[in-house]
């Protein structure tokens, strides 16, 4: 089944990604370089690559950086951003782009995640159900905290759901974990409150007043989600070490010395160096970085331009000269 209606989306872009820092203090995270291009830019791959061909993106923190590199991308898609001069959040973030998304159902994404999940098959379900929302889970037991019926219906989020008597999840329900996928229907906007809102606290409202959303349980796809400088390096080793080119990326402009040593996994953006003498192991470097001679960078991140003068090991360094442990 083709997309059938769900022609648009929205990618949730404008986050402060405190989880992130210090990395996103640089860049805001859809913007982390994933073998030398965005983040962002794999979401609207798959997005298009599924059938989307409208995307409204929220903005707020590094608003001007992300909107910039928006601006100047070429995707086949129709692109809009959408500023919040203060911060929304999921479900404010949500009602503001209201007049973009339309009177049908559309698709939410998280700005942080990247995934190759069959988009088509949950637009699929959730027409066939017509909920308020269907949202992707998955069984990802350190994010698991929400539960979901056998056929279907969610039941709660954060531990707010029914319990049996044998204290366990009442009506044999699962607790799985959000991918950050969903589709929403527009009856969602006017459940949504002004301002600053979270959008699982209005499918808890919903799930209360006998409305509840729906669950899609994706089994196995590949996920990941950029939530914190550990977590992004553990996506890029995924990615690279299943590379039929090898686990070390080298992007069209990188220079790396014939003298210089990578073991393991490396993903080097334009403009990043490393130099005679230099080691480098499991590690990401940013536009611009370089690893100086003899310094040896291991489990660590460099952020644009930043100069790594000494070894480093497990370590993001953001600044020529400082750094900061994750």
């Amino acid at each position: 089944m083709g997309m059938n209606r769900v022609t648009k989306a929205m990618i949730l872009a404008a986050g402060f990604g405190e989880r992130a820092r210090p990395l996103s203090l640089v860049r805001p995270k859809p913007l982390f370089p994933v073998l030398g291009r965005p983040l962002i830019a794999h979401s609207l791959d798959w997005l298009a690559g599924n059938g989307i061909q409208e995307v409204v993106i929220n903005t707020h923190h590094l608003a001007a950086r992300l909107e910039q590199y928006l601006a100047g991308l070429e995707t086949g898609l129709n692109i809009r951003t959408v500023r919040e001069e203060k911060i929304l959040g999921t479900g404010g973030g949500v009602r503001n782009a209201r007049p973009f998304l339309g009177p049908e159902p559309f698709v939410v994404i998280n700005g942080d995640i990247l995934t190759d999940l069959d988009l088509a098959a949950v637009v699929a379900a959730h027409l066939a159900h017509r909920p308020p929302a269907t949202l992707v889970l998955h069984d990802c037991p350190r994010f698991n905290n929400v539960a979901v019926a056998p056929d279907g219906p969610i039941r709660g989020f954060r531990g707010r759901w029914p319990m049996g008597t044998d204290g366990r999840p009442a009506g044999r329900a699962r607790i799985l974990a959000f991918t950050g996928v969903q589709i929403v229907e527009p009856e969602v906007f006017g459940r949504i409150p002004e301002g600053f809102s979270d959008l699982i606290e209005t499918y808890q409202e919903m799930i209360g007043d006998g409305r509840p959303p729906r669950a899609y349980v994706a089994d196995g796809p590949a996920w990941r989600e950029v939530g914190t400088p550990a977590s992004y390096l553990e996506l890029q080793a995924e990615l690279l070490k299943g590379r039929p080119e090898g686990p070390v990326f080298v992007a069209p402009g990188a220079r790396v010395s014939s003298r210089a040593v990578i073991e393991g996994w490396a993903s080097l953006s334009e403009g990043a160096v490393v130099e005679p003498g230099a080691y480098i192991k499991d590690a990401v470097l940013w536009p611009g970085a370089r690893a100086a001679a003899g310094a040896r960078v291991i489990g660590s991140v460099l952020a644009d331009g930043a100069a790594a003068r000494r070894d480093l090991v497990g370590e993001v360094l953001v600044e020529a000269e400082e750094s900061k442990k994750e």
